[in-house]
């Protein structure tokens, strides 16, 4: 079976174009058809897919926009929920259990939960375009929404299996590819879980760079105010980009 040797997507005897990333494939021979031999794909690095997720973003910063939405809206509904709402409950006179002030402060919950329902969503609909952004296709935020909706029930459960990844410490890495696959791959749970777990044998220093880098840079950027989350925004992107980029290397580095 051929495949892609730009994106590594399997392809069909009959296609013309690749179903994934769009190149071309008729005319080009067999031979080419094929993914390349490991010998001829150079094996990335961290810091590699790290200045490819960079340069995309240069060259597509629409790619930015859902995670700067979500990071922009849950600021604004978290902040007014925090600093509004819930203190004005606090002084509302009759005391914690006035129904008023239980109104006001269900209120203030009530804001937070949407702003990070918002976010949630919205940072699928940033791994879709991510996914789009890589593979040269075009970006189209209606579209990536659509495909999030479309399977937000399987992104559901991948979050619950990816929090359960996470509790081990170690296994955090795994569940970061495992979301990438997801997308990527339009692959169920299981599939996917199977493959980070192989790709994560495979490329363990490069991805444990990559989850550390996020992992810090979040923590540290979540320190500042007001603009700290629009900034973890655009590194989470970045790494999101490193982590595909570093995936389908992994798949075009492997034999048919």
């Amino acid at each position: 079976m051929p495949f892609c040797s730009k994106c590594g997507k399997e392809l069909t005897e009959t296609d013309k174009f690749c179903p994934n990333c769009g190149y071309p494939i008729a005319g080009i021979g067999e031979e080419a058809r094929g993914p390349p031999p490991p010998a001829e794909v150079q094996k990335t690095d961290a810091m590699s897919a790290l200045q490819r997720g960079v340069n995309i973003i240069s060259s597509k910063p629409l790619v930015l926009a859902p995670a700067l939405i979500g990071a922009v809206i849950s600021a604004i509904l978290s902040t007014i929920a925090t600093f509004w709402f819930m203190p004005l409950g606090f002084w509302w006179p009759g005391g914690l259990f006035a129904p008023r002030f239980l109104a006001l402060v269900a209120v203030g919950i009530l804001l937070m939960l949407i702003g990070g329902i918002i976010a949630y969503i919205l940072n699928f609909v940033s791994l879709d375009m991510s996914r789009d952004a890589y593979l040269n296709q075009a970006l189209d935020m209606g579209k990536s929404i659509r495909y999030v909706l479309g399977r937000l029930l399987t992104f559901i459960v991948a979050s619950i299996v990816g929090a359960i990844l996470m509790i081990t410490i170690i296994l955090i890495p795994v569940a970061i590819l495992m979301f990438v696959i997801v997308v990527v791959d339009e692959t169920g749970i299981g599939s996917a879980v199977s493959t980070a777990l192989r790709v994560f044998r495979e490329r363990l220093s490069d991805i444990v760079i990559l989850a550390i880098i996020s992992i810090v840079a979040g923590f540290i950027l979540g320190l500042i105010p007001v603009i700290g989350p629009i900034l973890a925004a655009v590194v989470n992107v970045i790494v999101g980009l490193a982590f595909i980029h570093i995936y389908i290397n992994y798949k075009m580095t492997k034999t048919p």
